[in-house]
């Protein structure tokens, strides 16, 4: 990949591979997954590249799990991430850097896991669904980390629904980010070609995902969502931080 080494490129394609599984059967994780790793191999991948890559995953899963998409619920939160994806690209071309907006939302969502545990139920409403798609928004776009709001929203729905309906929100919610990122000149064709050299990852990510449905969707989704927003926060601090 260029200046890019052999051995980085392997790292590089091992997160997104690892990445590509985890957004596929639980509707979110590719980010945590794959930013963290990918900016360290190279700073350009962050966030244009790995939202590029995380959206094709999820269109891919959204596709095998249409059924059970919940549509009515997956338009409120995509009006809520259209919105959050705009004050975002306004806010990086503006200031450069949103390193207090980072940690805010990171310092939010620990709290909502926090309160999640000690048994706070976040209640599935169109009021909700829209400040989460919002915050996952803002998020996304930028630090290519948007999972942890609507992972708190959907932590008590059935598994296929929540990889359907997750992956369908980022599969066309991602589009507004990278839209927003386009917009203000920061999602360029360098961007679509590192992200292109990491589609073999991807797709063989995708594909090992099948046999690991069944596992999550046997009463082990919570715990694993959870897992996922603590673990997206703490990368939201450290990629802040760093």
């Amino acid at each position: 990949m260029g200046d890019i080494g052999p051995w980085a490129f392997a790292l590089a394609a091992s997160a997104v591979l690892v990445g590509a599984v985890l957004q596929s059967v639980t509707g979110m994780g590719f980010g945590v997954t794959a930013a963290p790793i990918l900016v360290l191999v190279d700073p350009r991948f962050v966030p244009a590249s790995v939202l590029l890559l995380g959206m094709l995953v999820a269109s891919l899963a959204a596709v095998r799990g249409r059924a059970d998409i919940a549509g009515g619920e997956l338009g409120v939160a995509l009006a809520g991430r259209v919105a959050g994806a705009l004050v975002a690209g306004a806010a990086l071309a503006a200031f450069g850097g949103t390193t207090e907006f980072s940690l805010l939302f990171a310092g939010l969502v620990l709290i909502a896991v926090w309160l999640s545990i000690s048994k706070w139920h976040v209640r599935l409403t169109p009021k909700s669904l829209f400040v989460a798609g919002l915050s996952s928004g803002v998020m996304g776009t930028v630090t290519s980390i948007g999972a942890p709001p609507m992972g708190i929203v959907y932590q008590h729905t059935p598994a296929p629904k929540v990889r359907a309906t997750l992956n369908g929100f980022f599969a066309l919610g991602t589009v507004a980010s990278l839209g927003s990122l386009a917009a203000f000149g920061l999602f360029t064709g360098e961007h679509v070609i590192l992200a292109l050299r990491l589609l073999p990852a991807l797709l063989a990510g995708f594909w090992l995902s099948r046999w690991c449905t069944g596992i999550v969707d046997r009463g082990r989704l919570r715990p694993l969502i959870l897992g996922v927003c603590v673990a997206s926060s703490l990368a939201i601090v450290w990629k802040a931080l760093t």
